[in-house]
């Protein structure tokens, strides 16, 4: 066992490289002859040395068995969300129909899950998603879907057009799986001791925009079933929710734009809500309203 102890190494340069020898007995314990490390800077200006073998320790399959019952549904969506690849859920004969229809359920709201087997006393769930997601990728095809669901709940309020419900459902859909996803990945990386200390914070801010986003998509949609009552709403609302929606998203991302010019736009969005109050029912100035704070609360985070 590797002797816990503190010890000064001399950094010696070599051409262009510099080197430090390691404790003869700590990489014989955790690395071996042909081990690897992973170097880390920490903010304060140390670095962490973390043997790849670590990883290796975790490379098994990570399951949960679970029962089935009332609750079943809330426990899929759970195991989902903490990472867990495999799911094997108990059953027995009188509850394996409901089973298998809680299971198709939650199929169509978590990406990657499918039945991989069925067995007399279980049926076997796993998951197939990637570690590697881009997750600035998920919060932009969040954000522009949600865009478009916006435009689709003003076109349908104008038109007081029924058949615009479906086509707008189907994007709620995609929004709370996109959500679902983000999420199981930010825990598995945030509960990941490889993956950089010094990346987390930013991760517990995507967590907060993608929540963001799909109360949004939650705004639009309980807006819709209230009943399609024609009304007209201004179009510089639109424009304005849409452009302060992308410099948002874009500044929390790193990707461009002006926190200025994003709060200039969000003052301008407040004015035209307050001056809209007389022209638009309640239930749209609610929504709206609603959407403005949410979408505050990201700008928040750049």
């Amino acid at each position: 066992m590797f002797n816990q102890h503190v010890e000064t190494r001399r950094v010696v340069k070599i051409g262009g490289s510099y080197y430090v020898a390691l404790p003869r007995s700590w990489v014989s314990e955790n690395i071996g002859d042909r081990g690897v490390v992973v170097l880390e800077a920490e903010e304060d200006g140390s670095l962490r040395i973390t043997p790849l073998k670590l990883k290796d320790r975790r490379e098994g399959v990570k399951s949960i068995r679970i029962t089935c019952g009332g609750d079943l549904y809330r426990k899929l969506v759970s195991a989902y969300l903490r990472g867990f690849e495999v799911v094997e859920v108990a059953v027995s004969d009188e509850c394996r129909d409901e089973v298998l229809r809680v299971v198709e359920r939650v199929r169509q709201i978590l990406l990657g899950l499918e039945v991989v087997g069925e067995e007399p006393g279980t049926i076997t769930l796993q998951c197939f998603t990637r570690p590697d997601y881009d997750l600035n990728s998920i919060v932009q095809r969040m954000s522009s879907i949600t865009l478009a669901m916006l435009r689709l709940t003003l076109q349908a309020l104008e038109t007081g057009d029924p058949s615009l419900a479906e086509k707008f459902l189907a994007m709620d859909d995609i929004v709370d799986r996109l959500y679902f996803l983000a999420v199981r990945i930010i825990r598995s990386r945030v509960s990941d001791p490889l993956y950089p200390s010094s990346e987390k914070p930013r991760l517990v801010d995507i967590r907060l925009v993608v929540r963001n986003l799909e109360n949004i998509g939650d705004l639009y949609e309980k807006l819709l079933r209230g009943g399609i009552r024609p009304e007209k709403v201004p179009g510089d609302l639109l424009s304005l929710l849409e452009s302060l929606q992308r410099s948002a998203v874009a500044l929390v991302l790193g990707e461009s734009g002006s926190r200025e010019e994003a709060l200039e736009l969000y003052g301008r969005l407040e004015k035209a809500l307050e001056g809209s109050r007389t022209s638009i029912s309640p239930r749209v100035l609610e929504t709206l309203d609603g959407v403005s704070s949410l979408l505050r609360d990201i700008l928040d985070l750049a």
